[in-house]
């Protein structure tokens, strides 16, 4: 590098430093690579507005300009502050990343459980080196259920000027099992699929990313990455009773028929529910068989198989009581109650062991 550019990189980077909030960085003349991601060909991003930086040797990119060049796409949860990148799996896709996705899911499979794979995600939240990658799925009632893990990366999403969302290169591609590989002469990163795929180990059935009051796509605006609003009321609209909790139950794990829960019925599909018109219609707070809802005791049963007034023991969440039903909660389905829409909205499906209490 010549002594003008030095000077005047040094001089860009006094005019920027804080723009993050952390550490001044220098712009660098940086290339990124795709390697047969969207077709046959090496493609080279082309960063028009929002400039790739380093940051204490970690190069960060804008997250739209390379999500959309990847193949993937971008969406900002603003209630979380997090970046969700997704890549949608298809076998039979055009596109070498979309079949790569495909292959990969496939290897991870349904964990015993009726599944259909659908996208992989990476949940990046601001500020934060905890990322979360999801292997999605859907179930036979269209429901989403997530297989993952926690990720620790060395360094978290940025925003500059409060505007543009960049993200850690390296850390960013290799959540989704892509390779990786930086010159540090010419300032450029290569990026391909692996000739091998590998399935992570330390996978769970995992909580789905809450659904947000504004969830949508990070769009170009006025030379940075903005966040357009989106119709939430929508997605409200479209759900059914139940939403989303966490899943702890492993790849082939035995079913617990541990004595002391009781005799055992089976493996339940798990759902949420509050008793707000959303979540229970016309009956708010209302159970069809008990009086009030009592967030972190009713549950909703298909009263054909737990008979109503049964407790049960439901593994991961002890005992609970059938006093509701719904038309929805049909066979080995149950509607957990909680005390809000929020937490209901919060949590993932589930499939847990369930009992009867002794």
């Amino acid at each position: 590098m010549n002594i003008l550019k030095r000077a005047a990189i040094s001089a860009l980077a006094a005019i920027t430093a804080g723009t993050f909030g952390i550490h001044a960085f220098a712009y660098e003349d940086i290339t990124v690579k795709l390697e047969a991601f969207t077709s046959k060909t090496m493609d080279i991003v082309n960063f028009s507005t929002v400039k790739p930086v380093q940051i204490d040797s970690c190069t960060y990119v804008p997250a739209r300009t390379l999500a959309e060049a990847a193949g993937m796409e971008v969406q900002w949860d603003q209630s979380t502050q997090t970046a969700l990148i997704t890549l949608y799996a298809d076998a039979y896709s055009e596109k070498p990343i979309e079949r790569y996705a495909s292959e990969l899911i496939d290897k991870i499979g349904g964990y015993g459980l009726d599944l259909q794979p659908d996208s992989i995600t990476a949940a990046l939240k601001l500020y934060d080196t905890n990322a979360v990658i999801r292997y999605n799925f859907t179930d036979t009632e269209g429901d989403v259920v997530a297989i993952g893990k926690t990720i620790k990366m060395d360094s978290a999403a940025e925003l500059v000027n409060d505007a543009a969302l960049m993200i850690p290169l390296r850390n960013s591609m290799e959540l989704f099992g892509l390779d990786v590989s930086w010159n540090q002469d010419d300032m450029t990163a290569r990026i391909s699929i692996p000739e091998d795929v590998f399935v992570p180990s330390g996978l769970s059935i995992i909580a789905n990313h809450a659904p947000a009051e504004q969830k949508t796509e990070i769009k170009h605006s006025s030379g940075l990455d903005g966040i357009p609003t989106m119709d939430y009321d929508e997605y409200l609209a479209s759900l059914v009773k139940g939403a989303y909790t966490e899943q702890v139950v492993e790849e082939n794990s035995p079913v617990d028929t541990n004595p002391q829960h009781g005799a055992y019925i089976g493996r339940f599909k798990i759902t949420h529910y509050c008793p707000c018109s959303v979540c229970n219609g016309g009956w708010g707070p209302y159970t069809a068989w008990a009086g009030e809802i009592i967030p972190n005791q009713t549950i909703a049963v298909d009263s054909s198989l737990i008979g109503k007034l049964t407790w049960v023991y439901i593994d991961g969440y002890g005992l609970r009581r059938a006093e509701d039903c719904g038309g929805g909660i049909k066979g080995y389905h149950i509607d957990v109650a909680v005390s809000s829409h929020e937490e209901a909205l919060s949590k993932g499906v589930v499939y847990k062991d369930v009992y009867y209490a002794e």
